[in-house]
This record gives structure tokens, C-alpha cells and sequence, in this order.
């Protein structure tokens, strides 16, 4: 049959020693350090999925911004454009007024000034109706006296 020895014994309480001294000095730190660095790495990963969150949304959020400054720089310009039409419109308004009130003064002083040659035409006129009168009374009445007599004044009249 099978002896059992000391030694067997022996070797076995050995044995099972050894793999109680090697759980309590060995295997326990080593599941411990293992599990905290489980735990760790599950954090750091859990930390960096926050932190994309957290930068999707800042990107999210610049990305708005972003969106809302070009609606604003757009609507500046709208702005500005329109008040530059309408700055010209004023400009050519007033242009036109003042072009319309030049053009009345021109048309005035025009007028002011065909009335005073007309008046001195008729001075003139006048003056030279009664030269020729004076004249014509002096004279005797010939038809080919008073012809000659017309031509001599006007060329008076022209060389003045």
C-alpha cells in the first residue's frame, strides 16, 4: 500500500505555510495594488469623459457665440448700409433743393435784369421818338427826307 512518510507531511505544511506567508506578504498587496489601480485608471477615465463633455460643450458654446457675432456683424452692416442710403438720399434731397433754389435766383436776376434793359430800351426808345420828332417837326415832310433821316439816327444811335 501507500506509506505515508514524515516527509510528505512535512512538505505539505511547507507548502501550505509558504502560500499562507506568500497571501500575506505577496498576493494581498498585490490585489490591493492592483484594485486601486483599477480603480484609478477607472477614474482617469471617467475624468476624461467629463472633461470632453466638458469641452464639447465649450465648443458647443464658442460655436454659438461664434454664430451670434456674425448675426451681429451682419446685422451692423445692414445697419450701416441703410444709413448710408439714407445719408444720400438726404444728400441728393438737399442737392435738388438747392439746385431748384439756384435756379429760382438765376430765373430771378434773369428777370431783374431783362426788365431793366427794357426799361432803358424804352428810355432809349423813347429819346430817340422824340429826336426824331423834334426833328421831323423841323423838317418839311418828304418821304425820301424821312427815310434818310430814320437811317441817320439809328446810326447815331448804333455808333453810341
Amino acid at each position: 500500500m501507500i506509506s505515508i512518510d514524515y516527509s510528505l507531511i512535512i512538505v505539505i505544511l511547507n507548502f501550505v505555510l509558504l502560500l499562507i506567508i506568500l497571501n500575506k506578504i505577496l498576493y494581498k498587496p498585490i490585489k490591493k495594488f492592483l484594485s486601486e489601480r483599477q480603480t484609478k485608471i477607472s477614474q482617469n477615465i471617467d475624468d476624461a469623459k467629463e472633461s470632453k463633455e466638458v469641452a464639447a460643450n465649450l465648443v458647443k458654446q464658442k460655436e454659438d457665440e461664434l454664430k451670434t457675432g456674425s448675426e451681429e456683424i451682419r446685422k451692423m452692416k445692414q445697419n450701416a448700409k441703410r444709413d448710408a442710403d439714407d445719408k444720400a438720399n438726404e444728400i441728393m434731397k438737399s442737392a435738388k433743393s438747392q439746385e431748384k433754389k439756384i435756379m429760382q435766383d438765376t430765373e430771378a436776376q434773369l428777370e431783374n435784369e431783362r426788365i431793366k434793359v427794357m426799361e432803358k430800351v424804352e428810355e432809349e426808345l423813347a429819346g430817340m421818338i422824340s429826336n426824331l420828332s423834334a426833328k421831323f417837326l423841323t423838317e418839311k415832310l418828304d418821304e425820301e427826307k424821312d427815310t434818310d433821316l430814320i437811317e441817320k439816327m439809328l446810326t447815331e444811335k448804333g455808333n453810341k
